[in-house]
């Protein structure tokens, strides 16, 4: 079987919505966290952590208004109804916050679609709630991302699946050591081209849809060597 897996900051979506609310609300001084999380003197859990933080008090509310602003790609729509059609398990995965997720998902009508990320909390102080981020799906033996996609990917495919991921950013550098077929744009066609991973660019999900239409059309689809040792590496190591 087939099964997708899709980072949601600036794939499923086209902008990238955890970078444009932080940058909206904390006076610039999320610029200088991201920064140090691009250069690798942090992680992304600290670089999330630092950014909530930044933000100082906010309501759920201005968080509700501000992700209902971003919409999905306009491809967004139809590559889920065509991985429906297909009989293909679609999952999203971010390394952002659900309470953002949720809502661009729902007013997309796509509220359905199984989707994992970080969790935000609004905690209550003298001055007003303030964003709190905690990491359900962290991997306790790798401090790099909050949400670990790589985990969800082994977790949820079996040993005979095609494992496709699809990406664009930092978190995703980690997952597509483990995906049979790879779907890359922006920064992550620097990482794949670096890493010797085989990948096709994209520039929305109508790409990747086409793409992958072909790919299955050509009969038995040859799954990545490299990946599937690392994923079972994965399941002996645990």
């Amino acid at each position: 079987m087939v099964r997708v897996f899709c980072d949601f900051d600036g794939t499923m979506t086209v902008d990238d919505v955890g970078n444009r609310l932080f940058h909206a609300y904390s006076g610039g001084a999320s610029e200088k966290i991201v920064e140090e999380y691009r250069a690798g003197r942090i992680n992304a859990r600290e670089c999330l952590s630092r950014e909530c933080e930044s933000l100082g008090t906010i309501s759920p509310e201005t968080v509700r208004k501000f992700a209902s602003q971003f919409p999905l790609d306009p491809h967004a729509k139809e590559f889920v109804e065509f991985c429906r059609t297909r009989g293909i398990p679609l999952t999203v995965l971010s390394d952002g916050l659900d309470l953002y997720v949720s809502v661009i998902l729902n007013d997309a009508g796509l509220g359905d679609l199984p989707w994992l990320a970080n969790h935000g909390s609004f905690v209550g102080t003298e001055s007003g709630t303030v964003l709190v981020p905690s990491f359900p799906y962290r991997d306790e033996h790798c401090d790099l991302c909050g949400n670990c996609k790589r985990n969800h990917m082994v977790t949820n495919s079996g040993d005979d699946d095609v494992v496709v991921y699809v990406g664009d950013g930092i978190s995703d550098r980690c997952p597509v050591r483990y995906a049979d077929i790879v779907f890359a744009k922006r920064d992550l066609i620097k990482y794949c081209q670096e890493q010797n991973v085989s990948y096709y660019e994209f520039r929305h999900l109508g790409d990747v849809r086409e793409r992958l239409d072909q790919i299955m059309s050509r009969g038995k689809i040859r799954r990545r060597r490299e990946a599937v040792m690392a994923r079972r590496d994965v399941f002996i190591a645990e």
